[in-house]
């Protein structure tokens, strides 16, 4: 897995526009999980504590720094909202993902 990590590569500017372009869609998924009854508690409390982590004093103070403060919003939110999507039951995730998919 750390060597993996080490020969991660930098998006490219393709890749980039890809996954901007599909933002919207993640933003569906991730609000019809949330809203779903069929997903515990447990993946749902993720983003909350990632907005809370993001409010704490320390994290306010980093935010004064020009480009890091901006970085470690990004990386909190980030790395939450993959946790989120990745603890929730596959098969709800397959389903939002394909009935977005579909125009629903």
């Amino acid at each position: 897995m750390f060597r993996s990590f080490l020969r991660m590569q930098l998006l490219r500017p393709l890749e980039l526009r890809k996954m901007v372009m599909y933002l919207p869609q993640f933003a569906r998924v991730f609000y019809r999980l949330m809203n779903d009854r069929r997903v515990s508690i447990l993946p749902k409390l993720v983003p909350v504590m990632a907005v809370l982590l993001m409010l704490t004093p320390p994290a306010l103070e980093l935010d004064m720094i020009p480009i890091i403060g901006e970085l470690d919003f990004l990386l909190v939110a980030f790395l939450a909202l993959k946790i989120f999507v990745w603890l929730c039951p596959p098969d709800i995730v397959r389903e939002h993902v394909s009935a977005i998919a579909h125009g629903e």
